[in-house]
């Protein structure tokens, strides 16, 4: 076992880890999409999306449309890229490379995750008909879940490293910030609930195998090693 953990801490090894982890990940949520696809309706839909979308469509107005194409737009690449770049220069010109290889790894992981997993289910989206923005690509799972909810906490952790008392807010912002964005994609019909609720546990499984995994990096921002506690990654004393 001590050798075994040893190999882990090591580049190869924690990428051997990141890699296992993805496909786990990748493997868990194809698998839910395919058992999904046997209970849906021609139109994709299962009788839990159909209630909720029709309870959704009878209760839009025009502000709830403004303030669920502006959460759809936070949490799309759109927003999420320039603010992920914009942080990985300032954590690597305060030396946090730690904090910025977790970020970038989360952001880019969460992208190709999500990106693979629709091309392997193939789930259509809503009739365009329900549509109140424009879309393309396959709906299971939501990209803007996946995303939203990886890349906001993977922020709030890697700012956390030089601003810490933020961590705790900081999380209660982003969980809600992204369940929001969620929400906003089946207002907008463009997805069904269980495209969001399969987009929301991607992003968390996949935050829970990067920060599994950067429990064994040896911290390179001081004399200490980096811990993951309940709030996410730190750095502690020797």
């Amino acid at each position: 076992m001590s050798s075994f953990k040893q190999r882990l801490d090591t580049p190869a090894g924690l990428a051997l880890a990141l890699a296992i982890g993805f496909g786990v990940v990748l493997a868990v949520v194809v698998g839910a999409g395919r058992l999904l696809a046997r209970a849906e309706h021609p139109n994709g839909s299962t009788g839990f999306d159909h209630a909720i979308t029709t309870w959704v469509i009878a209760h839009r107005t025009g502000a709830l449309t403004a303030i669920a194409r502006g959460l759809s737009t936070i949490g799309s690449q759109k927003v999420l890229t320039p603010l992920t770049l914009l942080v990985l220069v300032l954590l690597v010109l305060r030396r946090h490379l730690v904090a910025a290889g977790l970020l970038l790894v989360t952001w880019l992981g969460a992208i190709e995750l999500y990106s693979l997993a629709k091309h392997l289910v193939g789930r259509p989206r809503p009739p365009s008909v329900l549509w109140l923005t424009e879309v393309s690509g396959k709906a299971f799972p939501s990209g803007h879940a996946v995303q939203s909810l990886a890349t906001f906490v993977a922020l709030v952790l890697a700012v956390s490293f030089w601003a810490p008392r933020i961590r705790r807010p900081g999380l209660v912002l982003a969980i809600g910030l992204a369940a929001a964005v969620g929400c906003s994609r089946v207002y907008l019909g463009v997805h069904w609930a269980t495209d969001v609720i399969g987009g929301w546990l991607m992003g968390a499984a996949w935050l829970v195998v990067v920060l599994t995994t950067a429990a064994h990096i040896p911290s390179t921002e001081g004399s200490g090693s980096l811990r993951v506690g309940p709030c996410g990654p730190s750095s502690s004393p020797p």
